[in-house]
């Protein structure tokens, strides 16, 4: 196998480096006028043509959202549900004082409101109205059901629900009894 620039004899898989030297069958280059002279850059080989990958998007580098997970409605005997109307009358009375996380059984959060809400006071009462409008969003939340678990992953309760489980308890203590 011979150099296809320079003619050589090569080697199996040897490489020639002659990328400086003419080409044998090239024919010479016109010369340049004598006042301008040119560099010429030696250029490189053209690689052979590699298979091209199709285009893929480029992967996203953040987890993907979990799939939701309803809420667990099994409720253990004796687990007594908590009530959603409850929730959003406590929010909307008691609000400020975090009755309504007590009830859910969120006391971390509870805590949080109670404590802006008492030591707040202390500063011309703004606390007891930033403690307010965190409760008027909780209670918002509780309606538009984007908050529909309470402390222990168990649904809370809807207001049509709660009258099915009286009713369905009601129909089972009738059973009962006959």
């Amino acid at each position: 196998m011979n150099c296809p620039n320079c003619g050589r004899p090569l080697a199996e898989g040897e490489v020639c480096n002659c990328i400086n030297e003419a080409p044998v069958n090239a024919q010479p280059a016109a010369e340049a006028p004598a006042q301008e002279q040119y560099y010429a850059a030696p250029v490189p080989p053209v690689p052979e043509q590699q298979y091209q990958q199709p285009y893929q998007p480029q992967q996203n580098y953040y987890a993907p959202a979990p799939a939701y997970v309803p809420p667990r409605t099994d409720y253990p005997e004796g687990y007594k549900p908590k009530r959603k109307y409850a929730a959003v009358l406590l929010a909307a009375t008691l609000g400020p004082y975090g009755i309504h996380n007590f009830y859910l059984g969120n006391k971390n959060k509870a805590l949080t409101q109670l404590l802006i809400c008492l030591i707040g006071s202390l500063f011309m009462g703004l606390g007891w109205i930033a403690a307010y409008i965190w409760a008027i969003i909780d209670a918002v939340e509780l309606l538009i059901d984007k908050q529909d678990v309470d402390a222990n992953g168990f649904k809370i309760q809807t207001f049509e629900e709660a009258i099915v489980a009286e009713k369905m308890r009601a129909e089972k203590e009738a059973a009962e009894k006959e």
